[in-house]
């Protein structure tokens, strides 16, 4: 038992040291550089793969688990890209109407004042 405890602990470590490979190499700035058929980091494993193999972390993981470890990983970058997006088009119509709403309120005191 102590055996297999320790066999999987190593197996979690790699696998960790290959999310961090991952986060390292396979990032947003790499998936903008096509390579000469259309493809990038994101939508190519093996586009992917060949930046990886040069690194020893890639060995160390199954092979198995190598490419749904990359697809999770890019999926989680443009899930993240996708709510700093929507976070940034939230954040500039709320400034729209704020503006807006501030007027309203300016225009109302002027009214207010005339009256007086």
């Amino acid at each position: 038992m102590d055996s297999q405890f320790t066999f999987s602990f190593v197996i979690q470590r790699c696998i960790q040291e290959f999310r961090t490979l991952l986060a390292e190499v396979i990032t947003a700035d790499a998936a903008i550089q096509e390579t000469k058929d259309g493809k990038t980091v994101f939508t190519s494993w093996s586009t992917a793969k060949k930046l990886l193999k040069v690194d020893n972390r890639y060995t160390k993981v199954l092979r198995k688990d190598r490419e749904s470890l990359w697809r999770r990983h890019v999926e989680d970058i443009q899930r993240r890209q996708k709510l700093v997006t929507n976070e940034n088009a939230e954040k500039q119509s709320d400034g729209r109407r704020g503006s807006v709403d501030s007027n309203r309120y300016l225009s109302g005191s002027m009214r207010t004042d005339d009256r007086r």
